[in-house]
């Protein structure tokens, strides 16, 4: 077989495998990672497809001995095409619908979001634990200074509530810091397990420190316009700190006083506990029954009223602060049903929210670089008051 027929064959197949992992269910946590990057960059995929797909029309055309190897090329590279475009296409769809102009250069170009820790202006301690360790808060500034306040943005990292890190993601956070938010991202404990009080506690400490450090040498925010945004289970625990601020049940790890959000956004979040265990999604992907029992010290059998108490959608009243609301369709980690549950306990109370639903996208879309942050970028910035640049 000759060096460009194998070249081609090889391309296609490549192309093809990485597509699949777009559309089938990943036989393992690496390659239910990997569909995210193929899921977002799926134009390069389309592009080895045609490449390997050119090769092999030009070795049919000039009569090769056997058109096998050409033919299943041909096929391999048509599939990746095929399934490379449906993220484009539904992408096109999505931000048409939603007035959100995409940039193909910046999609290609854009790196994945996972370099963390991140490079903030400033690393700020918060609160000091009772083993002696200290949690701080990397705090990422405004290129420009704005006018007036800034609008505050705290940041919550997932990690199934015993993972990650601050800085998760600092690509996202140094581009709303362009934008003019003052954005805030928080580290909070992940260690001894069960840690759901502790947790929901760092992070309602961390809403009453920043509230109270409106104003310093260092930056100067409108504690009044403060929001939160989480990540699969930071998700979880911005939703739990927005919805249940007065509970004494879960009081901030901190004496603090008001913690109150004007708003919270809360990607690919857990948001009925129990329906969650009941349905989990990929087992390949994560074991998130299991993952659950060590943060909430057990399984819904045996702590049904926890499980309860600290699930989002138990926790609704009018009172609750506007919400915005993402999930993935092709999420591995976490059934996106999750958002829609919420969704409606929200609409039954009455509270503005919004939802976002991408068909294609897998969980940490976000993390990608590609269209699905674009139109998520758009819609958050919208629902913070600000027009997209």
């Amino acid at each position: 077989m000759g060096i460009v027929r194998l070249f081609a064959l090889l391309l296609a197949a490549v192309a093809a495998g990485a597509a699949a992992l777009i559309v089938l269910p990943a036989p393992s946590t690496t390659l239910a990672l990997a569909a995210i990057v193929t899921s977002e960059k799926s134009a390069f995929l389309v592009g080895a497809g045609l490449l390997a797909l050119a090769l092999a029309l030009g070795d049919l055309r000039w009569g090769q001995r056997s058109g096998v190897p050409a033919a299943l090329t041909a096929l391999l590279a048509l599939s990746a095409i095929a399934i490379g475009l449906y993220p484009i296409v539904e992408a096109r769809h999505l931000a048409r619908d939603r007035g959100v102009a995409l940039d193909l250069r910046r999609a290609l170009r854009a790196p994945i979001d996972s370099a963390g820790p991140g490079q903030p202006n400033l690393t700020v301690p918060y609160l000091t634990v009772e083993d002696g360790r200290t949690l701080s808060l990397d705090v990422y500034l405004p290129t420009r200074l704005p006018a007036t306040p800034a609008r505050p943005v705290l940041v919550v990292h997932g990690g199934f509530w015993s993972a990650g890190q601050r800085g998760e993601a600092p690509l996202a956070s140094r581009r709303l810091a362009d934008l003019g938010f003052t954005v805030f991202d928080v580290e909070y404990r992940l260690q001894p397990q069960p840690n759901w009080k502790s947790a929901i506690g760092d992070v309602k400490c961390a809403i009453g420190w920043v509230k109270r450090h409106a104003a310093t040498a260092d930056w100067n925010i409108d504690p009044a316009r403060l929001a939160l945004l989480g990540r699969s289970a930071g998700g979880h625990l911005v939703l739990m700190a927005a919805y249940a601020a007065a509970d004494p049940a879960l009081p901030p790890s901190c004496e603090v006083g008001d913690t109150s959000v004007d708003a919270v956004v809360a990607l690919y979040a857990p948001t009925d506990l129990i329906w969650g265990y009941e349905h989990p999604s990929n087992p390949r992907a994560a074991d998130s029954r299991a993952r659950q029992r060590a943060f909430l010290g057990g399984p819904p059998e045996a702590e049904g009223d926890r499980y309860r108490a600290l699930s989002p959608v138990e926790r609704v009243t009018p009172a609750a602060p506007r919400t915005l609301l993402a999930h993935g369709g092709r999420d591995q980690f976490l059934n996106h049903a999750h958002m829609d549950l919420l969704a409606a306990r929200l609409a039954s109370a009455g509270v503005p929210h919004e939802t976002l639903f991408i068909p294609y996208a897998q969980h940490a879309f976000d993390f990608g670089g590609g269209f699905s942050n674009q139109i998520f970028e758009a819609t958050l910035l919208r629902f913070l008051g600000v027009e997209p640049p």
